[in-house]
């Protein structure tokens, strides 16, 4: 097995990145905000099969949460779709591991 090397822990995100993102303001979202961005992230590791994001790949990673949280707070109604949007598949896919 090869060494790893975790440089940093620590979210991907902030509330205000995220919210900047959505173009959210006030407080009122806040807490189905931080259920979403924790909600995003589990969502694009467990599509990767992975329990940590790659080193030097944060950038991909926030990328493709935020496209998730995009989807999720747009059909926050409950007519959400349960799978990870395309576009933040076709970013996170040379990093998936394939289980067999």
């Amino acid at each position: 097995m090869g060494n790893v090397v975790i440089a940093t822990l620590g979210p991907l995100y902030s509330i205000d990145e995220v919210k900047e993102h959505l173009r959210v303001e006030g407080d009122d979202d806040d807490t189905l905000i931080e259920a979403m961005m924790d909600a995003a992230e589990q969502q694009v590791l467990q599509y990767c099969n992975i329990s940590l994001v790659p080193h030097g790949k944060e950038a991909t990673f926030k990328v493709a949460a935020l496209m998730a949280i995009s989807a999720m707070y747009d059909k926050r109604s409950g007519n959400a779709e349960a799978e990870l949007p395309a576009s933040s598949r076709t970013l996170i896919n040379p990093y998936r591991w394939l289980r067999v």
